[in-house]
């Protein structure tokens, strides 16, 4: 069987199994999606890298476990805008995969590519490819690194093709995060999936299917066959039934009182703009997309 073929069999089998998987499994697999993207993309470490509020770049986790420090030697966190990666993602607006090499000069110039080569070419990152998780409301990607052979055509594909599925995982994570444990084993007992679940976690919200399906990054078809097995698994016949019988069920918290809140939203991050003098192209000016 083809490596090419045999790769793709592997991210549809990750992706069934989060999506299928039981609610009761609360943390997010990123080990499980790093050692898939190691092996995909034939690199030597892969971290998860978030961009706060004050423009510092977090390894918020790295793999092989040890390979990479959380906080570098200097014991100084970089500062985000001086990573081409990262720029690139805040001045263009862009959620495609990007290469380390293809950055654009007018986004990051020689001078800001000489420096970051020297801070990451002690750790054995000499190329780089993101995959970025989320765009618009802060910076969450993957970085895969390896020192010898730049990324081609053929791993941008492939990150163009895998990237859907991961931001979607993400998305559907970001939903259940904050679910009580007496919830998780209520779904659990009526046999829902995690996808099941957060589409009913939604569902209370009164999202429609649209905009359950924006939110979850699929489609609306899908999430209207999420909605049919839902109602099955939970004896009813339409959406309002669904809720209450959920709520009954202890599977969503009761209604807010009339003119009570409705709760805190989770804190988003926020893309700050690039900072004073930085000659950068203002964002959402027409750039050219190499990943695309």
């Amino acid at each position: 069987m083809p490596r090419t073929t045999t790769c793709h069999a592997a991210w549809l089998e990750l992706v069934a199994d989060i999506l299928q998987g039981r609610p009761e499994a609360r943390e997010f697999p990123h080990a499980q999606v790093a050692d898939l993207l190691l092996e995909s993309f034939d690199a030597a470490c892969c971290s998860l890298n978030v961009v706060d509020r004050a423009w510092v770049d977090h390894v918020v986790g790295g793999w092989p476990v040890g390979f990479l420090p959380t906080t570098p030697p200097s014991g100084v966190l970089p500062d985000a805008t001086t990573h081409p990666l990262i720029r690139w993602y805040a001045v263009t607006g862009s959620s495609a995969p990007q290469v380390l090499g293809r950055v654009p000069r007018a986004v990051a110039g020689p001078r800001m590519c000489a420096e970051w080569s020297a801070f990451a070419r002690p750790f054995g990152i000499t190329h780089q490819l993101a995959l970025p998780l989320r765009v618009g409301k802060g910076i969450e990607a993957y970085v895969v690194s390896r020192p010898d052979d730049d990324y081609a055509d053929a791993d941008t594909d492939l990150a163009t093709l895998v990237l859907p599925a991961l931001a979607a995982l993400v998305r559907q994570h970001g939903v259940l995060h904050d679910v009580l444990a007496e919830q998780y084993d209520s779904a659990h007992g009526t046999g829902l999936t995690k996808r099941e679940f957060a589409v009913l976690r939604l569902l209370g919200e009164g999202l429609t299917a649209q905009a359950i399906a924006r939110r979850l990054r699929t489609s609306p078809r899908t999430v209207h066959k999420h909605l049919e097995h839902l109602y099955r698994k939970l004896g009813v016949r339409d959406r309002l039934m669904a809720v209450q019988r959920a709520r009954n069920a202890g599977l969503l918290a009761p209604p807010p009182e009339p003119g009570g809140r409705r709760g805190t939203p989770a804190p988003t991050l926020l893309i700050p703009s690039p900072r004073n003098g930085d000659d950068l192209p203002a964002a959402g000016a027409p750039t050219t997309d190499p990943a695309r």
